[in-house]
């Protein structure tokens, strides 16, 4: 078989992967409603990880740690993704800087 000459390596970041299984194997325990859009997005994100290989272009993985705390949002249940832009925005009685 022949081998080609330069390979890619096409990995979901380790935070993404992390929740695509955990979430997967607990699917029978979430909300009808949660459990639906979990599968939704574990759909498009297989979607994109074969477009990515047809393509070469990477997904944008914050919009899909985005999506998934908006799903955890609408559940009543904590964020599953830290994000980078409101960690360092000043909470309330903090200033910046």
């Amino acid at each position: 078989m022949d081998t080609p000459a330069t390979t890619t390596e096409y990995a979901l970041p380790a935070d993404i992967a992390d929740v695509y299984g955990t979430l997967g194997g607990m699917l029978y325990d979430l909300t009808d409603l949660m459990a639906e859009e979990v599968k939704e997005w574990r759909s498009d994100l297989r979607r994109a990880c074969r477009e990515w290989k047809q393509s070469g272009i990477e997904p944008d993985w914050q919009s899909f740690r985005d999506w998934m705390n908006d799903i955890c949002d609408g559940d009543g249940m904590p964020p599953l993704f830290g994000s980078d832009a409101t960690d360092s925005l000043p909470q309330d009685g903090e200033q910046n800087g």
